[in-house]
């Protein structure tokens, strides 16, 4: 089985944005991706949308999606109160997605660190955005890790040109996740095994941002042993969020 820990659906007409979850799938399809793990590109709650139209995509496709809500932390209490109203009430919801870069807030600001907390509550993951911009920069994720040691982290391995940089906040901060999509660079994806060990690697593609045919190729291609690419593939992420895959499918 292999899981895509990062993909999006959305139809945001507002920014011309629009990748129904069909299209998501059929690029999974193409790709042999079973299941994907998606948010929007709208983010509660200023944009209701966020939550609805997740809602909508993972319960239409059960067997093939499952969602992380886009947050905008700039919403103080009442994103919190949607944030933890949506992961009781939809169990198809799974975590949380913060992207500073759209939301312009950094990851360890108050307003980012409630939100951190309400999800180590709920015991579930937060994705942060990672990459080479102001506000979403290794070192800023890695601090909202320090102050949120209890919460796990999800973010990309550097996006791009940080990869190393991410692999050394890893390394001091146990609770952070690298997913293997937005770096161009496979030797990369093997420092960060030989760093922080096979067990806080997640396979991911950005699609459909990211090409999940060459995002897999570039694990196929690393040679790995069979377990270390299961665990890569399937088995690290499907222990973070407690799935059931009971005969190889989504129950």
């Amino acid at each position: 089985m292999i899981i895509d820990a990062h993909a999006h659906a959305d139809e945001y007409k507002l920014f011309g944005w629009i990748d129904p979850p069909e299209r998501v799938i059929g690029l999974m399809d193409r790709a042999g991706i079973d299941i994907s793990i998606v948010t929007t590109y709208a983010e509660a709650p200023f944009n209701p949308a966020a939550v609805d139209n997740l809602v909508n995509y993972v319960n239409r496709f059960p067997d093939r999606l499952l969602g992380f809500v886009r947050i905008d932390p700039k919403g103080a209490e009442e994103a919190v109160r949607v944030f933890e109203h949506t992961l009781r009430t939809q169990p198809r919801i799974k975590g949380m997605k913060l992207h500073p870069i759209s939301n312009l807030i950094k990851p360890y600001s108050p307003f980012c660190t409630n939100l951190l907390r309400s999800a180590a509550k709920l015991d579930v993951p937060v994705f942060i955005h990672c990459c080479d911009k102001p506000l979403a920069q290794p070192l800023q994720i890695g601090k909202a890790a320090e102050v949120c040691p209890e919460t796990t982290i999800i973010c990309h391995m550097g996006g791009f040109f940080r990869g190393e940089e991410i692999i050394r906040v890893a390394q001091k901060h146990s609770n952070i996740f690298l997913d293997t999509s937005s770096i161009p660079y496979p030797r990369i994806i093997l420092q960060a095994l030989e760093a922080i060990g096979p067990d806080r690697i997640v396979f991911a593609s950005d699609n459909p941002a990211g090409d999940p045919v060459s995002e897999l190729a570039k694990i196929r291609n690393l040679n790995l042993s069979p377990e270390i690419e299961e665990k890569i593939l399937c088995k690290n992420i499907a222990r973070l969020l407690k799935l059931d895959l009971a005969g190889g499918r989504l129950k």
